[in-house]
Parts: C-alpha cells; sequence; structure tokens
C-alpha cells in the first residue's frame, strides 16, 4: 500500500516514539532510497546506524538547513512520523527561514494542528510532497471493532460515548487527541504532556468502583499526514495502571503499533481494546449538539447587536457606535457583548473583563493561548445563544476574527460586520483572504483599504477615522491646570506608556529613567499619566515610586485636557499617537516587544516606519525610538526640544497639522460612528423586513 514510487527518495521527519523506526525499517525492507533527519531532544539518531541510511540531526529551528538538505540531495517526498513537543518560542532560536514562517503564522500555531497545517502548507510551498504514514504502514491503521476477547459493558458504552463528546469538542479548538472518563467523570484531557502523562495523571483521580476508559480519536479535520493519534502495548499497560478498563479508538484513524501484541497486552490485562466508527457510536450521542436557543424575542422587540472588542482603542470605538445607534433608532436598539469603559457607559455590560484580551506580540501572547482559546468558545456559544441581529466585531482581530471564523464554521447565518480592517497593507497581507471569508461587511478607517478587500467579493465602507470625532483636540488646558493645581507656567510632559499590561511593563522602567534625567535639569516640570482600567493598577502602582511628582488621570476628558495642558508627550506606538496629532502636541513614540517578536515584525512588515502619524505623511514626523534604541539618553535628546518650545517642536506642530487635515477625509458633515451605523442599520432594518 503506497502512492510513494519505490525509486523515489524519501525523507523521513523523525520525531519521539517507535513509530518512525517502524517508517524507516519497512522503507529499507522494500528498498526505498531513504534520509531520515531526526529532530534534536525528540528522536535518537543512534536507532537508525543499523539501516545504513543517511541520518542528519536538526533542532525545530532549523528549518531552512533542513530544507537546504532535502534540496540538496534531490527529495521531493517527505513523510513525518513521531510525536513533536512544541517547544516555548524564546527556546527555538529559529534561523532566517523559519523566523519567517513563525510570523506569517500568527495565531495560527496556538493549536497543534494548527500548527502542523502551518507547516505542511509551507513544505508544499517548497515542492515538497507529504505523504501520511499509512501509504507506508498500512498494517497499523486500526481497524473497527473488538480486537481482543473482551467487550465494553453498558458502563464503559457510557463513558466512551462521554469520552467522545468531549473529544470532538475539544478537537473542534485544536486541544488533545485522548480523553479518561469513568462512571461520566472526564478525569483528564490531553494537553501538552501526552497521553502516557496523561494516565499517568488520571491514576492519581481514579474513583472508586469500575474502572474508566481512554477515548482516543482525532481531531475533527484534522490533515491526516501528520499526527495521527498512535496507540502501542505500552498504552495499554499505561491504561491498566492507570485502572481504566479499557481503549477505544477512533478506527481508520488511529495508528495502532503492533496490533497483535497489543490486543494480546489487553487480553492478559483484561482490558478491552475497540475500534470506534460513526455508525456505533454517533447512534447513541449527538456530539454536535447545538447551545439551548435563547428564549424567543418578542414580536416588536428592539434589535440586538452583539458587539465584541479587546482593547482600550477599540472599546471607544465601540462606545461611540452605540451611542450613533442609539440616536439612529431613537433608543430602540439593545447591545450584548465585550467591552470595556466607554461601551460601559453606554450601557453594556460586558460578558468578559477586557483586560484579558488586551496582548500584543508574538510571543507575548503564547502563555494565554488556551485561556484566549476558552474565551473565544465562551463567546461563540452565547452568541449562538442570544440570537442577535447583527455582530459587529471591533478590531482586535487575532481575537474577534476567531469568534467570527468559529460562527462560520458552526454554520451561523447571523450576519458579521468587522469595524477596522486588519492593516494587511502594513504586514502580511495574506491575512486579506480570512478576513473576505469570515465576515460579511468591512468598515474601514483609510481610504485606501477597501481596495485590498472588495476584489475578492467582501462589501466595505470607508467610514473615516474615528480619531476625528474622539474630542481629542477639544481639551481645555486653563481648566485642567487649575483643575489639578498646575502653575500655568509650568512645563508639562503628558506620558503614556500603554494600554496592555504587556506594553507597560515594559516601557515604564524606560520612561521613568527619561522623566528623572528631564526634571534634572527642568526643576518645576510636571508629568501626567493617563491611564485606562485595563493596566491602571498597574501604572498607578508603578508611578507611585517615581522620584517626580506624578498626576495619574483616567477617562477621556481627563486625558483630553492633559493633552490641551501639555507641552509635549511621551507615548507608546499606537493610535494614541493620532490623538496627539488631533490636540496638535509634539510627541515622541518608544516601544518595546520581545526581540524575537521585534525580528518577526521586521522580517513580515514592507513599512518604513511604525508610527501612524508617519505612515499617514510617509516621512518621519514624530521621532520613533523603538527596541534597542529605545532608552533614556535616546528619548531625552528627542524629547528635550519639544518640551522647551525649540524649532523642532514648531516644525512637528505644522506637520501634525497636515495630518488633521489627512484624517479628516469626508466633508459630509456626519461622523465616522454616525457613518459605521448607518451601515449597520441598513443590516438589521433589511433582516427585520424578510422576518
Amino acid at each position: 500500500m503506497t502512492d510513494v514510487p519505490p525509486n523515489t527518495p524519501l525523507a523521513l521527519i523523525a520525531g519521539r516514539g517507535d513509530l518512525p523506526l517502524r517508517v524507516a525499517e519497512r522503507c529499507r525492507s522494500e528498498g526505498r532510497p531513504l534520509h531520515v533527519l531526526v529532530i534534536k531532544d525528540h528522536g535518537d539518531p543512534a536507532v537508525y546506524a543499523h539501516l545504513g541510511v543517511p541520518v542528519q540531526t536538526y533542532r525545530l529551528g532549523q528549518g531552512g538547513s533542513a530544507l537546504a538538505y532535502v534540496r540538496t540531495h534531490g527529495i521531493h517526498d517527505l513523510v513525518l512520523a513521531g510525536g513533536v513537543r512544541r517547544p516555548s518560542l524564546t527556546s527555538l532560536w529559529p534561523d532566517a527561514y523559519t523566523a519567517r514562517f513563525v510570523a506569517r503564522v500568527g495565531m495560527r500555531a496556538l493549536g497543534d494542528d494548527g500548527l502542523l497545517r502551518a507547516v505542511m502548507a509551507q513544505m508544499e510551498s517548497e515542492g515538497l510532497r507529504i505523504h501520511p504514514v499509512p501509504s507506508l504502514l498500512g498494517d497499523v491503521v486500526g481497524q473497527a471493532g473488538r480486537q481482543g476477547q473482551h467487550d465494553p459493558d453498558d458502563a464503559a458504552w457510557t463513558d466512551i460515548r462521554r469520552g467522545l463528546a468531549v473529544g470532538r469538542a475539544l478537537g473542534a479548538v485544536d486541544v488533545g487527541q485522548s480523553v479518561v472518563v469513568q462512571q461520566g467523570v472526564v478525569l483528564g484531557v490531553e494537553a501538552l504532556e501526552g497521553t502516557d502523562a496523561l494516565l499517568e495523571r488520571c491514576g492519581t483521580l481514579r474513583l472508586d468502583g469500575a474502572g474508566g476508559v481512554l477515548v482516543k480519536l482525532c481531531k475533527p479535520g484534522q490533515d491526516t499526514r501528520a499526527d495521527l493519534p498512535t496507540l502501542g502495548v505500552s498504552s495499554v499497560e499505561a491504561a491498566h495502571r492507570a485502572g481504566l478498563r479499557g481503549i477505544a479508538y477512533e478506527a481508520g484513524a488511529t495508528l495502532l503499533l503492533a496490533p497483535e501484541a497489543m490486543a494480546a497486552r489487553a487480553d492478559a490485562l483484561g482490558l478491552f481494546l475497540i475500534g470506534i466508527q460513526d455508525d456505533t457510536a454517533d447512534a447513541a450521542i449527538t456530539t454536535d449538539t447545538p447551545p439551548v436557543p435563547a428564549p424567543p424575542t418578542p414580536k416588536g422587540a428592539p434589535p440586538l447587536v452583539y458587539l465584541i472588542t479587546g482593547e482600550p482603542s477599540g472599546d471607544l470605538l465601540g462606545g461611540r457606535l452605540m451611542a450613533a445607534l442609539r440616536a439612529r433608532f431613537d433608543g430602540r436598539i439593545r447591545f450584548a457583548g465585550i467591552g470595556g469603559e466607554a461601551m460601559a457607559a453606554q450601557g453594556l455590560t460586558s460578558r468578559i473583563e477586557q483586560r484579558e484580551l488586551a496582548i500584543m506580540g508574538f510571543l507575548e501572547v503564547l502563555p494565554r493561548a488556551l485561556a484566549l482559546k476558552r474565551r473565544i468558545t465562551e463567546t461563540v456559544e452565547h452568541i449562538l445563544h442570544e440570537q442577535p441581529a447583527v455582530v459587529v466585531t471591533v478590531d482586535s482581530w487575532g481575537f474577534t476574527g476567531r469568534v467570527a471564523e468559529a460562527l462560520k464554521a458552526r454554520g451561523s447565518t447571523i450576519p458579521r460586520v468587522h469595524y477596522v480592517a486588519p492593516m494587511v497593507w502594513a504586514w502580511k497581507e495574506n491575512r486579506k483572504h480570512a478576513v473576505a471569508a469570515r465576515v460579511d461587511h468591512l468598515l474601514t478607517l483609510w481610504p485606501f483599504e477597501g481596495a485590498y478587500f472588495t476584489p475578492l467579493g467582501l462589501s466595505c465602507t470607508h467610514v473615516g477615522h474615528a480619531v476625528t470625532e474622539s474630542g481629542a483636540d477639544a481639551g481645555d488646558a486653563k481648566v485642567f491646570r487649575a483643575a489639578h493645581g498646575l502653575p500655568a507656567d509650568a512645563p508639562l510632559i503628558v506620558v503614556l506608556p500603554g494600554s496592555r499590561r504587556t506594553e507597560v511593563e515594559r516601557l515604564l522602567p524606560v520612561f521613568r529613567a527619561t522623566v528623572e534625567r528631564l526634571a534634572g535639569a527642568r526643576p518645576n516640570l510636571r508629568v501626567v499619566v493617563p491611564t485606562v482600567a485595563t493596566v491602571a493598577e498597574t501604572v498607578e502602582a508603578a508611578v507611585a515610586a517615581w522620584p517626580v511628582p506624578v498626576l495619574t488621570v483616567r477617562g477621556t476628558a481627563e486625558k483630553y485636557g492633559a493633552f490641551a495642558a501639555a507641552n509635549a508627550a511621551l507615548a507608546a506606538s499606537g493610535t494614541v499617537s493620532l490623538e496627539l496629532a488631533m490636540a496638535g502636541v509634539p510627541h515622541v513614540i518608544a516601544y518595546r516587544v520581545n526581540p524575537l517578536s521585534a525580528l518577526m515584525f521586521r522580517v513580515m512588515t514592507p513599512l518604513r516606519y511604525a508610527g501612524p502619524v508617519n505612515i499617514l505623511m510617509d516621512r518621519l514626523v514624530v521621532p520613533e525610538l523603538l527596541q534597542e534604541h529605545c532608552r533614556p539618553d535616546r528619548l531625552v535628546d528627542a524629547l528635550a526640544p519639544l518640551l522647551d518650545g525649540g524649532p523642532e517642536a514648531d516644525a512637528q506642530r505644522t506637520a501634525l497639522a497636515d495630518a488633521r487635515a489627512r484624517l479628516e477625509g469626508h466633508d459630509d458633515g456626519s461622523t465616522p460612528s454616525a457613518r459605521a451605523a448607518e451601515v449597520i442599520a441598513g443590516i438589521l432594518e433589511r433582516a427585520a423586513a424578510r422576518s
């Protein structure tokens, strides 16, 4: 059983376990030309020594080196076999090729199957063909039915069905392949540790009475060319040590290493071993049960709009959109979803604290990956339960895009609108395809963005940049200084360390040292730090220990009052730079992320600048001090002439005025939020007409 011509050179990518060696031995017995590429710290190159085949060892991060090897040896066919334990990216030490790959993958790398799909797609893009293990070892595919002498009893079947339901639900979000159930109770699910460690852990959790069951199955839609569920004699023995009564696996989609030996060992230990097919399992259980529907909405009830945003800048947009929708419908509209302070002020009770979702950077998101996946699942379930008239996701595409994707996968017909196009023109342009596939309408801030999406069939409306209606230019300097006892002639610097915890933790120490140096030459310097709920406690605790007096303020009115009173500002790179531009405040932007994240950004973006004002103007208007340049001495050199009102400050104010003119865009007198609300109103009215 093979689709690989016998004389075709084959590369075996070898991970942990016995499976790679079995593949290698079968290839040699059939006389196939074989090269073994062992993954360092996963496979053992010594076990292949007796085969007399070329063996190379590579770290997971040496994708470029491995590719060069297979090309040098004229290899176009691969087989992936054996377990691979996911490393942290900080320990990966990728070569340039792998760094570019990881940068393109983005959040797809959060789950095992998503990562494998990305890896295989990359291999195929290099002209390589990937063959499933069963194409070489057809006899290891687990067959349906009982494999030994023992059958599951009724109680065991109940546990099997429970395990199938849980396993399929977890597999849908790309988590694990194994579930252990005893007496209807889930003792454990497979995560990073693997099946053997799962069984060992469950052995300590077993209940009194009849033992449990290990259920092993493929994830829904899993690519079967890699990482198929695998069981061996050691799995049977581990199940017995854990006090289980048997093992059920997905027939046709699970590899059994030495199935006859497994069955014999199961018989000796008194365990059942059975292959499950859909017709034997699904007749007794429905695993894709839809959520309990919400109570029917009374006829004539106001439409429900479900809004989701993951960070403070999106919260401001969401809050203004809610106000515009309320005005458009004379108050006859309801809201649900996820937001922050601004949306709460418009009456939204957020289901999740926004601070959980406000994360930036490739590596920074990884420790929170499982929690974020859980939140995505919970959000989707709530939407399907509530059945809103429209779902409006605002910015935060890493989170909101996955909610939209999951809704589509569940067959939801609720219209999906996304507000703020992902910046495909800045990095990862291929994301435009995912956006077009997941949402029904896109509301863009920049006039040129629609050109990236409309050719893909996605309806787009340019509503304009919401910073123009933010009120950032409406602060009152005299009122702010008087309210806080700040002398009218004292120099004042506004410090904005960001709205994400990872940002403020990296930037606050640098900003503290910068402010201390500036104050040393300006004894009457005043420092104001506006902050937001997501990081307020962290920021306030940190600045309390600064060696200069600091005034912290919350809320947009206080922030914009501080802008009006400021001589200069030091800000984390982001939307706040546009707000400072609207207020005409000369400023410097600074940023630091994990060095590897920075490398990925630099590899993947064609942009010359990071700051939105500089991108808009296509020249350096606002000084950018990023990564290794984000140092107190460099920041002081850039800020001092702005703070002291030198010619640099005048030049920047003039350029910021030009930027404001470009941001205004529309001349119809309406606001971006009103234009966005009009699009959503049209969707609601068409839906109402159909019902």
